[in-house]
């Protein structure tokens, strides 16, 4: 996996360009996945939801649209300048309370700040997947919901050769044409070949002590939506 430090420069490499990288490169599936990540989020008026990885907004607003409180963060600095001027003109972007930059391995949050946690593509580009997922867990209030909007390794062998042409010499290629960056996306086919199965995934959930641990696949096991839920006491 890319260093962390590796993962900030490129993002701010192609911040600026980013918000049509993300609709051009999924096929515009994202706006479907971040819709299904804000359901399974159970977002309701009077949450306060932490948005990591929140990239361009769009995930933070699907939240707001639900009623909740969000605070919306990210890796690098450049990419939440891409935010703000969404929260600006949305409907719901006032419910956005803040923009801030976070380090996902350690979070400067209080323990039990928040009701829900999300991120969204985010998860492959941690350096300890482990200690995050202990992190979330400490920043979370008793009961409170973890959901993980991640890519993965289709389930149908005929849908794994395409998405695994389409993400080794496709995407790259366009999306150096796209942001004008030859680093753009040249990690995501390696993270994507590594990234852990949905069983081992849940492992490292419940290591990090989250409980009612499930996954749901989206659009054939290109996206899959992962749920956890800190316990009660």
């Amino acid at each position: 996996m890319p260093s962390g430090a590796r993962i900030q420069s490129m993002f701010s490499g192609i911040a600026k360009r980013y918000d049509l990288l993300n609709h051009v490169l999924s096929l515009g599936c994202d706006l479907y996945w971040w819709r299904r990540m804000a359901r399974a989020s159970r977002a309701k008026p009077g949450d306060l939801i932490l948005d990591v990885a929140a990239g361009t907004g769009d995930s933070t607003l699907a939240l707001a649209r639900a009623g909740a409180t969000v605070i919306s963060s990210d890796f690098t600095l450049d990419m939440l300048k891409l935010g703000p001027p969404k929260f600006r003109h949305a409907r719901h972007g006032r419910r956005v309370r803040a923009s801030i930059g976070a380090d996902a391995q350690h979070l400067p949050f209080q323990a039990a700040s928040f009701d829900g946690l999300t991120i969204c593509y985010g998860v492959r580009n941690l350096e300890d997947r482990p200690k995050a997922f202990r992190e979330f867990h400490r920043v979370l209030k008793p009961g409170g919901r973890l959901t993980i909007l991640e890519f993965n390794q289709p389930r149908w062998a005929w849908l794994r050769a395409l998405y695994g042409l389409y993400s080794r010499f496709i995407l790259p290629r366009v999306g150096e044409w796209i942001s004008g960056s030859t680093q753009a996306y040249e990690y995501l086919p390696e993270s994507i070949r590594n990234f852990p199965d949905r069983g081992a995934l849940a492992a490292e959930l419940s290591q990090a002590g989250f409980q009612e641990i499930r996954w749901n696949d989206l659009t054939g096991g290109i996206t899959v939506l992962h749920l956890g839920r800190k316990p009660l006491a």
